[in-house]
């Protein structure tokens, strides 16, 4: 009795053994083929009656040798099971337009596939109509991902440096100067009272929190001027901690009540209803709010400003917007070295820094902006660079951005950025900080 034949083509060797070694195998005449070549060198040698083949057999689409088989009358006769784990339907339509016996959707049970066999050489086999997701999602569970919402995290609410920007081409990394927030469960800590603050304190006003710490890292413009714009300063039950460095001119109080004279603001220092309270940050001493371990260094830049490290739970995570780090150095990163005699007025801040698990740290100017700045308080991102490849940073996230650079500038830098990591050979992740980032911590 001579055998009908049946070519099974198909890339998974131990689908093709199972196909090969079932019990009912034996009644077939089988041949089988791994690619798109040897399939249709099996055409032409082994001239089966029926091709089982999957659709994305390499080198050659299923598709193709099934277009080729129907186009040609010398193997028209040939019946064709088309099997994918692609059920679309558009790939079901062709298939079926192409003259295919059977479309057969991955998986399927080996006893599956004998019964196609036998119902075509019996003369009944015809595609099902299309089953399109009912059949692979009809009583399975679909999984949908939760939110899980984290009390302690941080938030920039402003992330550039020198004065706010708005406008088209500042959407995606937004304008207002820096203010962070940290949250700890109840704990709160804000940075800076840049003109993020204002949409900050309009957020709060929704939990309206009794106790608020505001962190001052110095009292430049770009990190005061949303102050008197800040919600909670308008609640006679609020008390507002306000921690500043101590400065070699006037205390923040004087400077405050300065700038809220009537002459710049309708509304005085004294008129304002929170209470009050001011601090002096003593550098070097850290001090503890709520759960949250605040340390501080003296960075470089123009009068008494600190950078800030926090100890959140098990996060330890730095934050210096204004820091020129080797200042007035132009040369290539690879260059400094450990023992370098430039790193030395450094170490003691390269210490602070290490061991944290990342750093935010301000990279205001590109290296050849950077020629003409020195002096001003801000880094290159080339020698920022230098303080994240010497502190061992694994992670970098970049604010106090300048503002003249736009959307496509920062995206600019960001890959320039990944560049000097590469000159250096070393591994670090950066990201440039936007208006409304918020970390789970």
């Amino acid at each position: 009795m001579v055998k009908q034949k049946i070519l099974i083509a198909d890339p998974d060797e131990q689908l093709l053994h199972l196909l090969k070694t079932y019990s009912q195998a034996s009644d077939y005449a089988i041949e089988t083929a791994t690619n798109g070549h040897e399939c249709f060198s099996k055409i032409d040698s082994f001239q089966p009656d029926l091709l089982l083949t999957e659709m994305l057999l390499p080198h050659i689409h299923g598709m193709k040798i099934l277009r080729d088989i129907k186009d040609n009358p010398a193997t028209k006769h040939i019946g064709v099971i088309i099997t994918t784990a692609q059920l679309m339907i558009q790939n079901y339509q062709a298939a079926i337009n192409l003259g295919c016996s059977f479309f057969l959707e991955k998986p399927f049970e080996i006893a599956t596939v004998f019964s196609l066999f036998k119902r075509f050489f019996e003369g009944n086999l015809s595609p099902d109509p299309f089953s399109g997701m009912q059949s692979t999602m009809e009583g399975a569970h679909c999984y949908l991902p939760k939110a899980h919402p984290s009390d302690s995290y941080i938030k920039f609410w402003g992330t550039r440096g020198s004065n706010p920007v708005s406008g088209s081409d500042y959407v995606r990394f937004g304008g207002n100067t820096c203010c962070l927030e940290i949250r700890d469960g109840s704990d709160l800590i804000i940075v800076d009272a840049g003109t993020g603050i204002r949409p900050l304190g309009q957020a709060m006003s929704a939990f309206n929190p009794k106790k608020i710490n505001l962190l001052i890292s110095h009292t430049h413009w770009d990190h005061v001027a949303g102050f008197p714009f800040f919600g909670p300063l308008y609640d006679p039950e609020c008390e507002i901690t306000i921690w500043t460095p101590i400065g070699f001119e006037k205390t923040t109080k004087e400077l405050f009540t300065d700038m809220l004279a009537y002459a710049y603001f309708p509304v005085r220092l004294d008129d304002i209803k929170a209470t009050l309270v001011f601090k002096d940050i003593e550098e070097g001493i850290p001090f503890q709010i709520g759960n949250i371990v605040v340390d501080t260094h003296y960075a470089y830049h123009p009068g008494a400003t600190v950078c800030f490290k926090f100890k959140v739970g098990k996060t330890l995570f730095g934050y210096a917007t204004d820091n020129e780090f080797l200042m007035g150095h132009h040369g290539n990163p690879n260059l400094i070295h450990k023992t370098s005699p430039l790193l030395a007025p450094y170490q003691s801040m390269i210490k602070f820094f290490t061991g944290c698990d990342f750093l935010i740290h301000e990279a205001q100017y590109t290296s050849e902006e950077y020629q003409k700045k020195v002096g001003w308080g801000h880094s290159s991102i080339t020698n920022a660079s230098v303080l994240i490849l010497q502190s061992e940073m694994r992670e970098w996230i970049i604010t106090h951005h300048d503002p003249k650079h736009t959307d496509q500038d920062m995206l600019k830098k960001t890959q320039m950025q990944y560049d000097i990591f590469d000159d250096i050979k070393y591994t670090c992740r950066p990201r440039m900080a936007f208006d409304g980032m918020t970390i789970p911590l």
